[in-house]
């Protein structure tokens, strides 16, 4: 399930439906700020092949709850991600 907040976000940020599907299936899963946050880096194109590279960065933001998602957003720098 999108929340309607998380399609605004999707809209005005350029994120397709399909790229949410990738993140979700190949990204990687970190646990944060009571969500759980999933995202594309560098490491996930290089496992999972260049067709991910339209995905590099972008993180969606879940319910632990129900797993419906709350956000999304571009951010390059994974770091502050902890499995």
């Amino acid at each position: 399930m999108i929340t309607d907040h998380a399609r605004k976000r999707m809209s005005g940020r350029a994120i397709n439906e399909w790229q949410i599907d990738q993140v979700l299936l190949y990204g990687r899963a970190s646990h944060a700020r009571n969500a759980v946050i999933y995202a594309v880096g560098r490491k996930e194109i290089k496992e999972y092949g260049k067709a991910l590279e339209s995905c590099e960065g972008i993180h969606v933001l879940c319910s632990p709850q129900d797993g419906a998602i709350i956000t999304t957003y571009r951010n390059r720098d994974l770091s502050g991600l902890k499995h």
